[in-house]
């Protein structure tokens, strides 16, 4: 598994959806590699690994096309959407997927005389989806979070582990297949420099500190703890308390508590994996519930913006540009300390500041005479 990715498999409600994901398909969600820029986030591109035998290598290979489209098509629409709307999700055709679906890229390419098989990235029109979705009446959000760095502490022992080996919990979570969604995680490494950023201690207890150490490590990113008590029984059960923190800003903790039973015949490492994308999915319905978009209002917002030259007015433009409640930006005055600009939004004002926030930049100042700086300790656009 390579530095900054967590595999990533759908869970849907619908019986027509729920059988189009019996298919063998994997996604797969990928986050920032550690200490870079990393390539903004595409909220609208799925990946899926296709599988096919028929009586031809060709033959396969359409038939693996055609469920992959669907397959993608999906795990699209449920990237965007709350669970309890699924039943809800407009079932595909050909046709419209013709229409949804601006173009693809293929890895990995394998067959013999009569399997193929490969991973398929399709890339969805992101207009034609949200009208897809307002026609439907189904609410949705498309911004992404900042990425996660997940820190799986595991107690009831003498101290927190992390780092220590074995720790089963953080194997789950290097583990477990999530659904694509719009919090993208990032495995940290445990190498030297993260076991003296942070022990298993201070993050259990949420130090700043600490968290602030892991947070540069990657690029500025969120740090989620995931803090597992495991009950052993007959059957046995694991308790999780996660904590999403955001390294030297003020303000509350969001913290979401589940427990889990371990099924009949079910092993401990399926027990922890299973709670490890339960909790990710409480914290994606928590995002989309936050961020769903309210096309009915929209504003303007004027900002300042410092700027050294045109080029970092350009990368700070490209930036602003694909965040999603933005719908435009007009550029009023430049000079070479300042940018003044004028930012046409949808939604509410909250929106648009947690959107930014998102991208690393922040609003700060009086409505008045509000400016636009990237977030301490992100790299410049």
């Amino acid at each position: 598994m390579g530095v900054g990715t967590l595999r990533r498999k759908a869970v849907i409600g619908r019986g027509l959806l729920l059988a189009a994901l019996a298919v063998a398909l994997t996604a797969f969600r990928a986050a920032p590699a550690l200490a870079q820029q990393a390539a903004p986030f595409d909220v609208y591109a799925i990946q899926v690994h296709v599988d096919q035998t028929a009586a031809s290598a060709n033959a396969a290979r359409d038939a693996a096309r055609l469920e992959g489209e669907h397959h993608a098509y999906i795990l699209m629409l449920s990237r965007l959407t709350r669970a309890s709307d699924a039943a809800r999700l407009p079932p595909a055709n050909d046709a419209s997927l013709n229409d949804l679906i601006q173009g693809f890229e293929v890895a990995n390419e394998r067959r013999s005389n009569v399997r193929y098989f490969a991973d398929y990235t399709y890339h969805f029109r992101p207009d034609g989806i949200r009208a897809l979705l307002r026609q439907a009446q189904i609410p949705f959000a498309e911004a992404p979070s900042r990425p996660l760095v997940v820190l799986p502490v595991l107690e009831g022992g003498a101290s927190p582990l992390l780092w220590d080996d074995p720790n089963p919990w953080r194997a789950a979570w290097n583990q477990a297949n999530f659904p694509p969604g719009l919090v993208p995680l990032i495995e940290p490494l445990g190498d030297a420099a993260d076991l003296a950023a942070a022990d298993g201690p201070a993050a259990d207890r949420g130090d700043d500190a600490a968290l602030s150490a892991i947070s540069k490590r990657y690029n500025g990113a969120d740090v989620l703890v995931t803090r597992a008590t495991i009950k052993p029984g007959a059957p046995e059960s694991v308790t999780v308390n996660a904590t999403r923190y955001s390294p030297g800003s003020s303000g509350n903790n969001p913290t979401w508590i589940a427990s889990y039973v371990a099924g009949t015949g079910e092993q401990e490492p399926d027990l922890l994996q299973r709670a490890a994308v339960g909790t990710d999915l409480q914290i994606e319905e928590a995002w989309k519930a936050a961020n769903v978009i309210d096309f009915g209002q929209a504003g303007a917002l004027a900002v300042n913006v410092p700027v050294s030259d045109v080029q970092s007015w350009a990368a700070l433009n490209a930036k602003l540009s694909g965040i999603a409640v933005i719908q435009r930006v007009d550029l009023l005055s430049l000079n070479r300390q300042m940018a003044h600009i004028l930012i046409h939004y949808v939604g509410d004002p909250s929106q648009l500041r947690l959107a930014l926030a998102q991208s690393n930049l922040d609003l700060n100042g009086d409505p008045s005479s509000l400016v636009l700086v990237a977030h301490p300790g992100a790299a410049s656009p």
